[in-house]
């Protein structure tokens, strides 16, 4: 498969995972906060920052010409972001529930392992 219809694919995957995970978090984290013991100011942030990423991977998938440069912040930030729920998770660890905790850990997991495989589709794709 050609390496920019892989990489069209992620992104696609990346933007709609941003749209889903933050618009059900934005919407029903005054439902769950009471389950997931966080604060509602950090699950509001949570919800913000992946529809942010949602709309950046929006905005590369509708480009007609992939920049080398735009795709490597998105990867960076996916990283960075799974790094910074790690941290969270750490953190709130005595305070979260077990549900809590397994959003935080769920989150970076997830935006962790689709950077990954962003990265080996982008590097594989340059080698060529």
């Amino acid at each position: 498969m050609n390496f920019m219809i892989k990489l069209k694919k992620l992104l696609w995957i990346d933007a709609f995972a941003g749209l889903s995970v933050g618009g059900a978090v934005l919407v029903l984290k005054d439902l769950v906060q009471p389950y997931l013991q966080l604060p509602n100011s950090l699950l509001t942030s949570c919800a913000v920052i992946a529809l942010c990423y949602a709309v950046y991977a929006f905005h590369l998938v509708l480009r007609k010409a992939q920049s080398v440069r735009w795709v490597r912040v998105l990867i960076y930030g996916n990283g960075a972001y799974a790094i910074f729920c790690l941290g969270l998770l750490w953190y709130f660890f005595d305070k979260a529930s077990w549900w809590g905790r397994g959003y935080l850990l769920l989150d970076s997991v997830g935006v962790g392992t689709l950077a990954l495989v962003e990265w080996k589709v982008f590097t594989q794709g340059f080698k060529n």
